[in-house]
Parts: C-alpha cells; structure tokens; sequence
C-alpha cells in the first residue's frame, strides 16, 4: 500500500490536493492508523488511459510528466509539446489535467520522429 505522499509524487500534484481528492470521494483510499493509503489500481482508476495490466505495470508506476517538464527535459517550447500531443503522442488525463508517462513520450518520439532517447531523459 502506498502512503498519500506517493501518487502525489506520480501525478506531480500536492499531497494537499491529493488530500482534498480523497475526501471529496474522487480517489478511493483507506484509512490505517490515521494515514491513508492507495493501491495503484485506484491511482490508475483516476488516470483517463488504459488500465496497466500484466508486464506494463511496472512501467506506469513511473511518476508522470506534465507538458512543461517535458518541454524543459528535452529543451524544446511547451507549445511543441502541445502540437506533439495533438499529433498523437499518448497521455494520460489526471483529474482534467494533462501528464504523460516517459516511456510512451520516449517510444512515441522515436516512433514518429526518429528521436531516439537515452533511459532516464526525464531525469536531466
């Protein structure tokens, strides 16, 4: 089980807000000794995009990107970010606010624009 610091670290959202979802009835999560805790199928439950099954778990419990990190990672505008969206690169939807794992941006960008990235890109 994770604690509520840990989804907010995935959707790069604050432990407040991630709070204010719990109690609101929009993320489910138990309360044990005062603390609440989630299990990823409750956190992807609240991500708009397929549900990760099988092998492709471990690779969406990687914390999420938002435009702008992506931008500032690969040293490119937000807007191109925005067009690359547009163009088909997969995201994931989080309470209406736009984030995308890294290996799907990495697989879309060699994909479709022959962009090939070292691991760990959205590190730098």
């Amino acid at each position: 089980m994770l604690t509520s610091e840990d989804p907010a670290a995935h959707w790069d959202l604050s432990p407040d807000t991630l709070r204010r979802k719990i109690k609101t009835g929009d993320l489910h999560a138990e309360r044990i000794n005062r603390r609440y805790r989630l299990a990823w199928p409750d956190i992807w439950a609240c991500e708009r995009g397929p549900l990760p099954r099988g092998a492709r778990a471990d690779r969406y419990k990687l914390p999420l990107l938002t435009k702008h990190r992506i931008a500032q990672a690969l040293n490119v505008s937000p807007r191109s970010v925005e067009r690359w969206i547009a163009d088909g690169m997969p995201t994931r939807a989080v309470f209406g606010s736009v984030r995308a794992n890294p290996r799907d941006v990495a697989d879309w960008l060699e994909q479709s624009l022959g962009l090939t990235l070292s691991a760990g890109w959205w590190r730098a």
